[in-house]
């Protein structure tokens, strides 16, 4: 395989003070993945897409593999499996082997206002990517960040999620099948002291997909030598709905934003705020949403299981606590046992405080709670009112009105009629801002985040010495004099022209 590792290391020590890696396998990896990033620096972005093309291929034909994987660790339903890791991340690798050589490629920019001077900007490849994946989509969320910073030019090392370690054997496996060189990806196996280890470590890039928490200490650790990170860290994604909506495809809508992979992932729908005109309508096609969906046996209906022990007991109590304090619980809100897995009902609550900590926290479940607002300016109000950013859906037949609402919302992206959409666009970008993470994820600009931008310069003449070098052939009042004349009263804005693609 790819650099990927036997034994599970479960009792490295942690980082050093320093920001040095006490755990020697990390430093290993490290070590291997910068040994191995010259050559494949170099290698040309054409050759780099045909290996993409290559394991776009391996991914669809190893499909079963992938299911078979993840639903061993973490017994997800396996159409949930396919849905949203293997087409998703055949849709992503699709992308990075269409569209890699273009987002990459130099431009050429007009360094006004040295108009004798000729420039260019390359996206060069960082060096060492470190990436730490959770274990919600334990494949996808390492396949993705691993290949995109192998698009870029980056070798990388990946710590899987210490729940989940087979996923992330897994994409070393399938990029060894698509014939990727020895040494690209090294895989180290570990819990939380691993990661810090890795985050600590001498790597030029960090990726991280999980909690607020794990995030800041990345950040703290990553600090220490100045090493940029691209850090996504969950939401409490809200729903707008207003009174011209489509209630019954809002409902259905929320059913499945709020409980596929029983709303194990950042952007589930996590609070719904409705105009109190329609409020009532709507949770009664909520209800009748709900009454459509079961938990446990795979059927097409079905909800799957709380991954983490003890979850579902966990929401539960918060459910209890919202009723305690006047939510209303319509459908739901009870653990349930089956098949060796735990599962938590599909729950549907009304009237819910909006300090209650199912609305204000990241519930991470099959949880929808509903809250009425009297108006439009009310429900921005709310949403905003969080230390989330991540994404939010606005439910409305005007969709002028819809990007109007959008564009007030503090959040990475919104959705217009439709949920748990925009992170399925590969050429997007992805992401969040405040306690929902820092950079991008996918399209161009995910890309270049494994990337510097280095900025070449050179002269269309090169005259013996230039107007500003020692001895200087004018004082500080004709300098002036130039400065009033390029950037003066009279100088019309935007002269520069922008830059063009190469």
């Amino acid at each position: 395989m790819v650099g990927a590792r036997g034994p599970h290391h479960r009792n490295a020590p942690a980082a050093a003070p320093g920001g040095d890696p006490g755990d020697p396998e990390v430093a290993r990896a490290v070590a291997e993945a910068r040994r191995a990033f010259p050559r494949w620096a170099d290698t040309p972005v054409a050759e780099r897409q045909r290996h993409l093309a290559e394991l776009r291929r391996v991914l669809v034909d190893r499909a079963d593999t992938v299911v078979a994987t993840v639903n061993g660790e973490t017994g997800r339903l396996p159409a949930d499996v396919v849905v949203a890791e293997v087409l998703h991340a055949a849709a992503h690798v699709d992308w990075l082997a269409r569209s890699a050589g273009r987002a990459l490629a130099g431009s050429r920019a007009v360094a006004w206002p040295l108009l004798a001077k000729r420039t260019e900007v390359h996206h060069r490849p960082r060096g060492v990517a470190a990436v730490l994946s959770p274990w919600n989509y334990p494949f996808l969320l390492a396949l993705l960040p691993t290949v995109t910073a192998l698009a870029a030019g980056c070798t990388v090392v990946l710590k899987p999620s210490e729940r989940t370690p087979a996923a992330g054997d897994l994409v070393a496996t399938l990029l060894t099948e698509a014939g990727f060189p020895d040494g690209m990806v090294q895989v180290v196996h570990g819990g939380a002291e691993v990661g810090e280890a890795l985050a600590a470590a001498d790597v030029d890039v960090v990726s991280l997909t999980g909690s607020p928490a794990t995030g800041r200490r990345v950040a703290e650790l990553a600090a220490r030598r100045l090493t940029p990170v691209v850090a996504e860290l969950g939401g409490n994604d809200a729903m707008v709905v207003l009174d011209d909506a489509d209630l019954r495809r809002a409902a259905r809508a929320a059913a499945w934003g709020a409980c596929f992979n029983a709303g194990q992932s950042c952007v589930a729908i996590e609070r719904c705020y409705v105009v109190d005109t329609v409020h009532d309508r709507f949770v009664a096609e909520l209800e009748r949403a709900f009454d459509d969906l079961s938990v446990g046996g795979g059927d097409r209906r079905d909800v799957g299981p709380m991954v983490l022990p003890g979850a579902a007991a966990r929401l539960a109590g918060q459910v209890r606590a919202a009723v305690a304090a006047g939510a209303r619980l319509h459908r739901g809100g009870s653990p349930v046992r089956r098949g060796g897995h735990e599962y938590l009902e599909p729950t549907l609550l009304s009237a819910v405080p909006p300090d209650a900590a199912i609305v204000r926290e990241e519930s991470f479940g099959p949880v929808l709670p509903v809250l009425s607002v009297p108006d439009e300016e009310t429900a921005v109000a709310m949403v905003n009112d969080s230390p989330y950013g991540l994404s939010a859906s606005v439910w409305t037949a005007d969709r002028d009105q819809g990007r109007r609402i959008a564009a007030r919302l503090r959040v990475g992206a919104v959705a217009v009629n439709d949920c748990l959409v925009n992170y399925a666009a590969p050429g997007l970008p992805f992401g969040g801002r405040g306690a929902s993470g820092t950079g991008r994820q996918g399209g161009v600009e995910g890309l270049r985040a494994y990337c510097y931008s280095q900025t070449v310069t050179d002269g269309w003449v090169n005259p013996p010495r230039e107007l500003q070098w020692f001895p200087r052939l004018a004082g500080a009042r004709t300098w002036a004099g130039a400065a009033r004349l390029l950037y003066g009263r009279g100088r019309r804005a935007g002269h520069a022209p922008a830059a063009r693609p190469r």
